[in-house]
This record gives structure tokens, sequence and C-alpha cells, in this order.
């Protein structure tokens, strides 16, 4: 069931049409002048810039105009030069012996290790069991 369009409807809806048509132009214009509020300050800082020639110490460190290298005058500003490090020997190398163990194998397996790990092995197959007997 459709409801009749009355002379009443239609006006309300050509309202919110045109209601809704100039809250978007206002909307637009305000993000035009904020658009023209920022382009001028812009222009301003800009000027200022330009009037009191710090535009290359802002544009970065590549467009600094480089100082002219002089060479110092008198001896007041030489320095003298830092004295060089003193000499220390080289540490000889370790002899073949100490370098590896003789087995070829890591030290981390040495017998104590083994000894260790065997012991660790049997509480862990213990309480393995234990778990295992209760069942």
């Amino acid at each position: 069931m459709t409801l009749p369009l009355t002379a009443a409807t239609s006006v309300i809806w050509t309202m919110v049409v045109i209601f809704s048509a100039i809250g978007l132009l206002l909307w637009i214009a305000v993000l035009f002048a904020a658009m023209v509020l920022c382009g001028i300050i812009w222009t301003g800082c800009k000027l200022i810039l330009w009037a009191m020639d710090l535009k290359p110490l802002l544009a970065g460190p590549g467009t600094r105009p480089k100082a002219l290298a002089r060479p110092a005058v008198g001896n007041a500003r030489m320095v003298a030069r830092a004295p060089s490090p003193p000499k220390v020997p080289r540490v000889q190398d370790r002899p073949p012996a100490q370098a590896q163990p003789a087995s070829g194998i890591w030290p981390k397996w040495s017998p104590s290790h083994r000894l260790y790990k065997a012991r660790e092995l049997s509480l862990w197959q213990e309480q393995f069991d234990a778990l295992d007997s209760r069942s």
C-alpha cells in the first residue's frame, strides 16, 4: 500500500533537498575559505623569511653555503698533534693442543657432562615410571 503524494509531502521533500544542497554548498565554501586562509598565511611566512634572508638556513643542510676554508694565521691558533697510541705487542696464538680437544669433540661433551645428562635422564625416567604405575 502506497501513500498518495500530497502537496504537503512534496513541499517537505523539496525543502529537504534544498536545505541539503545549501548545507553542502556552505560546507564547500567553509573548506575553500580555510584553504585560502592557509594559503595567505603560508605566503606571508614565505615573504617574512625572504625579507629576513633565513631561507637558506631553513631549507635544509644541503642548501647552506659552505664556509671558505682559510688557513690558520699565527702560532696561537696552531694545535699540536695528538700523540700516537703506544705500540702493544701482539698476543701469540694458542698452541694446537689447547685450541681443540685431542678427541675432536667439543668440551661440552666431557665425562662430567655425560654423567650429568645420565642422571637427568634417570630422574625423568623415574618420574615417568611413577606416573605410569599410578594408572
